[in-house]
């Protein structure tokens, strides 16, 4: 009960009350007693000692009976010095200190500040407010012998009973103002709490699902302020909420209708989601006890939870499998959260089955037609050949002979990258690997290629590493793959411009760069540069004899040997290629 606001708020209250009752209590009794001594010092100074008063001392002083007559003198100004039952005198030797007479009949007398100092001949008028007692004393002198001393001395018993009763005062009020300050408080922290209190209890419906109700706002103060915002929050939550449900059921539907199988799992391997695709496409395999790492080692696939959520940069990665007779692909990715960090990994994977049957089926297709126009064209060409020998020179026949050698001889070239593709196709492991010096390969492709460039007038450069470790892959492919890059560069570099090769070791791999100072490639072209047969301009790569075929063969090579290549390109400014090849391919 006392850990509420309501209560913290009464204990303020009243604390509050009782500290400034205490600091005002206090105040007054200081202030009391110190005008109180402040009073006696006054009264005898300017009331009690005035000089009349000093010179009939000082007469009665050197008379026959000096103390007697002191004594008398003393009696008489009672009324002025204010002699009671609390204040009284003393008369003493000066030298001494010794009593001689005392209105309460005393033999001695305390020793105080005031009785030193007029033993010294000097007027005792301190206020002293930590002594038992207010007093003044006023030497006398004698002439010819010892002086006298006036000691009046006060017992503060009336400013006892002074501070008493203001004390007892002060504690009725601190009493009265408890009583008050507790009403008024806990009337106070009641107009606080109950808007409180109903935020608390619109909260706790708003947590088990009830958006409707609004709370009526009957105040412009603060409480007032989070009141209004306090619905507001309530209906963006109410939308918010709503929207998520919407999308939720939404995603659920995607889910449950999309014909790719779907399972994702939470960072430790457990099953987070599986949609109903999963269980028709791996039925027997997919269940709510699976883990990640030993459902897709029983089906084949290396590849383990860990790898896909500590990767330094987040990617997807692919593996293809097998199950029940079924070709399948399996696209992997990390669930990423807000911060950044991968919450889980959701895996999609495809049935492939109908797409490899009828890719197998155009590979075989593109194969055996590429076979059987090799001999046709071959006759073409050999025909064409033997006609041009027998036809005038500058002729219309030889020139038409001269188109049809042209068309062939592209069309020879086709079909000999048409083989070589569907030979990559069909066994991308058939390959004759050894270990060589990539450096000294390239290095030998630029200098048979300065010829061309000489002749265009373009600079072709080549920095390499001599001390590259050596390559282990086949090495007419890489060959041709390095091959194809420069001549590319050559081709659409304009006369007089710069192509610049460079070797080097990077790590794991070999890494050869290609920089040129070309007409450069639209960035939108840029991602389907190794689709078959895809020309940026159809017109210049016919003039050169493309076949739209090269690059996509130099990246089935590179895939082959588990490298990468990649483009770089500004229109207008030249083209960067970078081939990647690890040293030691499986």
């Amino acid at each position: 009960m006392f850990k509420s606001i309501q209560w913290k708020i009464l204990t303020v209250f009243v604390l509050l009350i009782v500290s400034v009752m205490i600091a005002v209590g206090t105040f007054l009794l200081n202030s009391v007693s110190s005008y109180y001594h402040k009073e006696f010092v006054t009264q005898m100074e300017s009331m009690v000692f005035t000089s009349d008063f000093k010179k009939q001392l000082t007469s009665a002083a050197n008379g026959e009976n000096p103390v007697e007559e002191l004594k008398n003198l003393i009696d008489v100004y009672s009324g002025r010095i204010g002699l009671d039952s609390y204040r009284s005198y003393t008369i003493l030797g000066g030298d001494t200190g010794s009593v001689l007479y005392s209105s309460e009949g005393k033999t001695d007398v305390d020793e105080s500040q005031n009785l030193l100092t007029a033993m010294g001949g000097g007027v005792g008028n301190t206020v002293n407010r930590r002594a038992r007692v207010m007093d003044y004393a006023y030497p006398i002198e004698r002439a010819g012998g010892e002086g006298y001393i006036v000691y009046i001395a006060d017992t503060k018993d009336e400013l006892y009973g002074i501070l008493g009763n203001i004390f007892k005062i002060i504690f009725w009020a601190l009493f009265l103002g408890l009583i008050i300050s507790a009403v008024l408080g806990l009337f106070m922290a009641r107009t606080i709490i109950a808007p409180i209190r109903s935020l608390k209890n619109r909260a706790e419906k708003i947590t088990g699902g009830d958006f409707e109700e609004r709370l009526e706002i009957k105040s412009r103060d603060e409480i007032g302020d989070l009141t209004k915002t306090f619905n507001t929050m309530a209906s963006e939550l109410a939308a918010t909420l709503s929207e998520i449900a919407k999308e939720k059921t939404k995603v659920e539907t995607i889910l449950r209708y999309m014909t790719d199988a779907v399972i994702a799992f939470y960072r430790d391997g457990s099953v987070m989601h599986i949609n109903p695709a999963a269980e028709e496409m791996l039925p027997g395999a997919v269940n709510g006890d699976i883990t990640f790492n030993k459902f897709f080692k029983d089906l084949g696939v290396d590849v383990k939870i860990k790898d896909l959520l500590y990767l330094e940069h987040i990617k997807t990665l692919e593996r293809d499998m097998e199950y029940d007779g079924k070709s399948l692909k399996a696209h992997f990715a990390p669930v990423v959260a807000a911060d950044g960090t991968a919450d889980g990994v959701v895996v999609a994977i495809q049935d492939i089955t109908e797409q490899q049957k009828l890719d197998i089926a155009r590979k075989e297709f593109v194969a055996n037609v590429s076979h059987e126009l090799r001999t046709p064209l071959t006759t073409i060409k050999s025909y064409t050949e033997t006609l041009r020998e027998s036809a005038e020179e500058n002729s219309m026949e030889a020139n038409f002979l001269s188109v049809i050698e042209s068309e062939a001889d592209r069309m020879t070239r086709l079909v000999k990258d048409l083989l070589t593709l569907s030979l990559l196709d069909y066994d991308k492991k058939a390959m004759t690997k050894a270990r060589f010096d990539v450096n000294d390969l390239t290095k030998s492709i630029v200098q048979r290629l300065t010829v061309e460039t000489s002749r265009r007038n373009q600079t072709l450069t080549f920095e390499g590493d001599s001390s590259m470790q050596q390559l282990f892959a086949d090495k007419d492919r890489i060959e041709q793959v390095i091959t194809n890059i420069i001549t590319n560069a050559i081709k659409y570099t304009p006369d007089g411009g710069k192509i610049a090769v460079t070797c080097k070791g990077v790590l794991k791999n070999a890494v050869i760069t290609v920089t040129d100072t070309g007409v450069g490639i639209p960035k939108a072209d840029i991602p389907r540069l190794f689709d078959r047969f895809y020309r940026v301009d159809k017109a210049r790569s016919r003039k050169f004899g493309g076949t739209g075929l090269g690059l996509a063969i130099a990246k089935e090579i590179t895939d082959a040997h588990g490298g990468e290549i990649k483009i770089e390109s500004e229109q207008g400014k030249g083209t960067k290629v970078i081939l990647k090849i690890p040293f030691y391919s499986k």
